[in-house]
């Protein structure tokens, strides 16, 4: 309609009410963010929204919601923020909703918008307020923590009462809040506990049970009394969700006991008669989810009666006995929809009794979760093996047919319960139950042999339990294969079972079922021909000649296979038993008249079952092979051929030559070569499965009542029913504190007559009767189960928080609304500013600590200046002292020095004047001669 994009423009700039009104309908439903004209409607929506007829403003509000675009919101916010101060309060509501698709087109805007949006928090009105506390709701899923501080303001909201809409979105704004700021946990519990106790409305009393579950309310009280009689009273209120008859409750009343039973199994047990009643109802989504919570309450006391009711749910009676019927819901119809029923439904009408015919999907799911309630916790719920071997057996005989899950879409899963039902074709749940039995073979060695027996029954007769066209759980025969031909040793028939690996049919069987085969049947052969005992004579001579033929020509045209594993698995093991059959043929047998006596080939004898025999293999942790470590000089990034390139270069260049380079060919070549063949089905593949293994097993019987014990003649088949009891006679025939009926060899009776009475004199005894001690419970043995193997320590953990799942895809998440919302996801309302205001406090709580450094520093410089300053002082005086010493000696040395001085002088002058008086009279008196 972007042709009319102008003309719509027009009729909304309408003076005229009605024509505008009728522009901007089309304008909501034409227009999007990539509309040109979109731009042209900025003044037009600002004119609007000024309107002083409510209306007009209202239809602006409206009209903006549904075509904003990230220049419009940044237009148009600051008309938007003006009318979260209109008079009316119908003006102010419209204009907090549309904000919040503001924010999701130019989530910037939040910042700036913030302040206004929480003042209406505060609003008068209480649906100005509920509207707000919805948006904040919404904008607390992508960045809860830019919300904390509404705490408080949301929590009086909560306090004081309100409509039940708003008070449900507040305990979802606190579910997101409580992981970051744990002390408001405290504050929660009681209100919301009361709103459990009290509220009447049924939505309310769901979401205030999911947000103590998801806010983690719940697991931070989960040891203390409180916590346990607050969880008590939300599964007994869920409890009433399930025994009311509206389906929409059931469901969801399941969805919050799945979420509860993680931690508070012991609770959800309690109430297993009415979990139990949801499994069997008509409508199938409740089963789902049913399912689910029964795969987590379960423990050993009840995990045989939940199988058991499972498998009868499985389970087809031949005759119609025993099949659940629903009837049509009765709603008044037209004439059309009347005939839109006949047309449907084939003839059926509403308020008819139909039979349920459960769907291929819903089938599988049961026997997963099957599978998975008895494996859990390495089968810490299993007490009797025997009873699980059966189990997986009739699982087996039950599994859908290959092929319906790719084009079934189930309606009423939701992906959380049983994802993987549209993984494909290939899928079959024969998979999941061989790698099971292999798993029980190899853990529990109490129950090999058993083992052993059923996967020799499974591959002796594949042929009658899965049919070609669409059979399903025929995967379960690799892991059987397996376990016949690492276990051979334990077959009670190898000759049978070698017969049924080289049959006719298998290498139609698919290519990694087949290698498996390939792989088993050399160790059978082993187990038959190696033994050394045994004389070589020619009737054993010609038997394993025969038996050696047969397998080669069983793989001679594997060799040739275009599946790679089966092809080199099939040379290996041709050569091999060539080598055989010519050491064979060249070894004489030994005849019983002759003397010289031969022993079998040492081929035969030591070198074909060393191949197979050594450490026996063990389950292996998953994290094991991570810590092998690399041999010294291993290189995986360094080319095993240098001169590939070349090699490749020259071949291709040999087609060419040979003119072998058709592209036509080559490409159905590549077809046959690599795309696999798809199966066939048939729709009356299920039907044709229960009847080849009704017809190879004697299964059958019908179904009995949904009520009261399930016992295991009402889903178990009557061979294997046989069978238990023929074991259970062969352990009891010798126990003496075990007294059954009496019966001789082959059911003949015996003659209780003729059985000799002995009688017994006890003499005089006491005829008081002690008392008898209570009974108690024989619990049964412990059975050994293998744990995995690892290397250094390795618990053997799982990885299921480091693996992604691989099916699954992380796109762009979407709210409600359908408009991405990613753009808010970590986005904070502090901004620059706020950035800079937390510099500033990191700055001011650095300063602060500096200082307190500094204060210390000077406190511990005064301490220790004063003892400097008393020692300074001392050694002062000390020096004061020693200068004043010096300076005596000193100027005792410099007088003495002095006195010296003018003593010298002093005779100095003496003998001077001497000298002087002597001249004098000399000049006077002259010497006479």
């Amino acid at each position: 309609m972007s042709w009319a994009s102008f003309h719509v423009l027009e009729v909304m700039s309408s003076p005229k009410f009605m024509q505008k009104r009728v522009g901007y309908l089309a304008a909501v439903q034409s227009f999007t963010v990539d509309t040109d004209v979109l731009m042209l409607t900025t003044n037009l929506l600002k004119k609007d929204l000024s309107s002083h007829y409510l209306p007009e403003t209202s239809l602006a509000i409206n009209g903006v919601s549904h075509i904003v675009s990230p220049s419009l919101a940044r237009d148009l916010s600051p008309d938007l923020l003006s009318k979260l101060s209109h008079t009316s309060p119908h003006i102010r509501k419209k204009a907090v909703l549309v904000l919040y698709k503001c924010f999701l087109q130019s989530p910037e805007l939040l910042r700036t918008s913030w302040p206004r949006l929480r003042e209406c928090l505060n609003d008068e009105d209480g649906s100005v307020v509920s509207a707000t506390v919805n948006v904040v709701c919404e904008l607390a899923r992508r960045n809860p923590r830019n919300y904390l501080p509404l705490a408080r303001q949301l929590f009086k909201l909560l306090t004081n009462g309100g409509n039940n809409w708003m008070t449900i979105k507040l305990i979802k704004l606190f579910a997101t809040l409580t992981p970051l700021e744990p002390r408001l946990i405290k504050k929660l519990i009681p209100p919301i506990a009361n709103l459990i106790r009290t509220t009447p409305a049924k939505s309310l009393l769901y979401e205030c049970i999911s947000g103590l579950i998801s806010g983690g309310l719940l697991s931070n009280i989960i040891d203390t009394p409180s916590g346990d009689e607050l969880a008590s009273v939300c599964v007994s209120k869920l409890r009433d969700f399930l025994v009311v008859g509206d389906s929409n409750l059931k469901y969801v009343g399941l969805l919050a006991l799945t979420k509860l039973v993680g931690a508070h199994a012991h609770l959800v047990a309690e109430h297993a008669d009415v979990v139990l009643d949801c499994v069997d109802d008509t409508d199938i989504s409740i089963r789902y989810r049913a399912l689910e919570l029964v795969v987590g309450m379960v423990d050993e006391d009840t995990l045989q009666g939940v199988v058991g009711r499972l498998l009868r749910q499985l389970k087809r009676s031949g005759e119609g006995e025993g099949e659940e019927y629903v009837e049509l819901e009765v709603v008044e119809a037209s004439e059309e929809e009347d005939m839109e029923e006949e047309v449907m439904h084939g003839g059926k009408r509403r308020g008819q009794l139909v039979v349920l015919e459960l769907p291929e999907a819903y089938k599988r799911a049961v026997i997963k979760r099957i599978i998975e309630m008895c494996a859990r916790d390495m089968y810490v719920n299993v007490s009797d093996f025997e009873w699980y071997l059966d189990v997986l057996v009739q699982l087996v005989r039950y599994a859908p047919p290959v092929g319906s899950f790719a084009s079934e879409v189930d309606d009423n899963n939701d992906g959380d319960t049983d994802s993987d039902n549209r993984e494909g074709e290939d899928n079959d749940v024969g998979e999941v139950i061989g790698r099971e039995l292999r798993n029980v073979a190899v853990r529990v060695r109490s129950v090999r042999a058993e083992a052993v027996r059923y996967a020799e029954m499974l591959v002796a007769r594949h042929d009658g339990m899965f049919p070609a066209a669409g059979g399903g759980g025929k995967r379960v025969l690799g892991a059987a294969s397996w376990i016949a031909g690492e276990f051979s040793s334990l077959l009670t028939d190898p000759y049978a079972t070698l017969n049924a690996l080289l049959h006719s049919t298998s290498p139609l069987l698919p290519p990694d079922i087949l290698a498996v085969y390939i792989q088993s049947i050399p160790k059978i052969y082993a187990s038959l021909t190696g033994s050394e005992s045994v004389p070589w004579t020619p009737a054993r001579k010609s038997t394993v000649t025969l038996l050696t033929s047969r397998v080669i020509a069983f793989l001679a045209p594997l060799a040739i296979s275009p599946n790679l594993e089966v092809q080199e698995r099939s040379v290996e093991f041709l050569e091999l038993f060539r080598l055989a059959a010519e050491a064979i043929t060249a070894q004489p047998a030994s005849l019983l008249d002759a003397e010289e006596e031969y022993d079998p080939p040492l081929l035969l004898t030591q070198a074909i079952p060393a191949m197979f025999l050594g450490m026996e293999l063990n389950p292996v942790a998953p994290r094991a092979q991570r810590k092998v470590p690399l041999p010294d000089g291993l290189d995986l990034d360094e080319a095993i051929n240098s001169n590939l390139q070349q090699l490749l270069r020259e071949a291709d260049y040999a087609d060419s030559a040979l003119g072998t380079d058709d592209e036509d060919g080559d490409d159905a070549f590549r077809e046959w070569y690599y795309t696999k063949p798809l199966p066939k089905t048939s729709a009356f593949a299920s039907l044709s499965v229960d009847h080849a293994a009704a017809k190879a097993f004697g299964g059958g019987g019908s179904g009995g009542s949904y009520q009261g014990a399930v016992r295991e003649e009402e889903y178990l088949d009557k061979d294997i029913l046989e069978r238990r009891r023929r074991d259970r006679r062969e352990r009891e025939k010798d126990d003496p504190y075990y007294i059954g009926a009496v019966a001789g060899e082959e059911g003949e009776e015996v003659d209780i007559d003729s059985i000799p009475v002995m009688k017994l004199d006890l003499g005089e005894v006491s005829l008081s009767t002690p008392a008898q001690p209570a009974k108690t419970k024989r619990n049964r043995g412990k059975v050994a189960i293998a744990a995995d193997e690892g290397i250094a320590g390795d618990d053997g953990g799982d990885e299921e928080q480091e693996q992604e799942q691989p099916g699954k895809r992380k796109g762009k998440k979407k709210g409600l609304l359908g408009v991405d919302s990613s753009g808010l996801m970590g986005y904070s309302l502090e901004g620059d500013e706020g950035e800079e205001k937390r510099e500033m406090e990191e700055e001011k709580t650095a300063m602060v600590e500096v200082e307190r450094f500094m204060a210390e520093m000077e406190r511990a410089k005064v301490n220790t200046s004063v003892d400097e300053k008393a020692k300074g002082e001392r050694v002062k005086k000390d020096k004061d002292k020693e200068r004043v010493k010096k300076g005596k000696k000193k100027k005792d040395k410099e007088g003495g020095e002095g006195k010296k001085k003018k003593k010298k002088k002093r005779a100095e002058g003496v003998e001077g004047e001497k000298k002087k008086k002597k001249t004098e009279v000399g000049e006077e008196q002259p010497v006479v001669l």
